[in-house]
């Protein structure tokens, strides 16, 4: 999450009853900018604390659907609405990993939001998948996860590893696989940060990484490597919280009115989506030079710490 967003949505945390965090992973406030008016849904949601900000974020005009498993969780978070007069927030019992019987429709997202629910997933493939079904052309799937730098073997995902949330952290290079086969061809990352809590003996040689991410649903124009077009995009300003720069990832920054040579991935990030309107595009894909250099790598380093 960027620091203005960070910014921008502390205040909201604030007015939200502690009550709204049960049930709720907590890597990350992940939500983007650019958010008024759309719908989003959000997986996982507990007691409905990210669904309660990702209701103010869209504003009257939008709605945010969170999906929880536990029927009393369910139930706490309708209290909560009540209490809150969260009138375009509803919440629906059920599997966030199929969405099978709660009437979300194929194509019909703008944003899903998933805050540690990927790796609660008792199958990945199949949470991507449904993620990938239910969003719009253009919609957005921004994820706040824990990931580690290898595969977990079912003998360390031990109670201990469990309570701490590690048993189930992605490999980064399975979960870019998954997205693949789900539909995206490329994933972007927003940040990292190197995990730094209680880490049990049996991985204490192990790195694990909290990370928040993206990708975009735009099929027949994203490529699985980032291809050189000519093209430079340019912010034009307008996002609510973003006067002077908007980042699409953690290694592209818009500044306001300074055109940005980019890959023909980052420009359709920024053409074919909901921030299309914030942005001039100058190229077009007419002339390729073949693969942009230094593009879209996912780091397996990071300044940050999570502690």
């Amino acid at each position: 999450m960027s620091d203005i967003q960070k910014a921008n949505i502390e205040p909201i945390l604030a007015e939200i009853p502690a009550a709204a965090s049960e049930g709720a992973a907590d890597w990350g406030n992940p939500f983007p900018l650019a958010m008024d008016g759309i719908t989003v849904l959000v997986l996982g949601c507990g007691a409905g604390r990210d669904a309660f900000v990702a209701g103010k974020l869209v504003g009257p005009t939008g709605r945010v659907i969170g999906i929880e498993f536990s029927e009393d969780l369910v139930k706490k978070a309708n209290e909560i609405k009540e209490e809150l007069g969260a009138n375009n927030v509803e919440f629906k019992q059920g599997c966030h990993m199929t969405l099978d019987g709660l009437g979300i429709k194929s194509d019909s997202i703008d944003l899903v939001v998933a805050n540690g629910a990927v790796s609660h997933a008792p199958d990945t493939q199949t949470q991507l998948n449904t993620i990938y079904r239910v969003l719009k052309f253009g919609g957005e799937f921004y994820m706040s996860d824990i990931f580690v730098d290898r595969r977990t073997p079912d003998d360390k995902k031990t109670d201990k590893m469990k309570e701490l949330g590690l048993a189930d952290a992605l490999y980064i290079e399975d979960y870019r696989r998954a997205c693949s086969l789900a539909g995206w061809p490329t994933i972007r990352c927003i940040c990292t940060a190197i995990y730094k809590k209680e880490q049990p003996a049996e991985v204490a040689d192990w790195t694990y990484f909290v990370r928040t991410m993206r990708a975009y649903k735009i099929p027949g124009i994203l490529e699985d490597l980032c291809e050189q077009y000519y093209q430079y995009a340019t912010y034009k300003g307008g996002i609510e919280g973003a006067p002077d720069y908007y980042d699409l990832d953690d290694h592209h920054r818009f500044m306001k009115d300074e055109p940005l040579s980019v890959c023909g991935n980052s420009c359709a990030m920024v053409e074919d989506t909901r921030v299309g309107k914030y942005f001039e595009i100058k190229g077009d894909r007419s002339v390729h030079g073949g693969p942009y250099p230094g593009c879209g790598n996912i780091p397996y380093s990071a300044a940050d710490t999570w502690e």
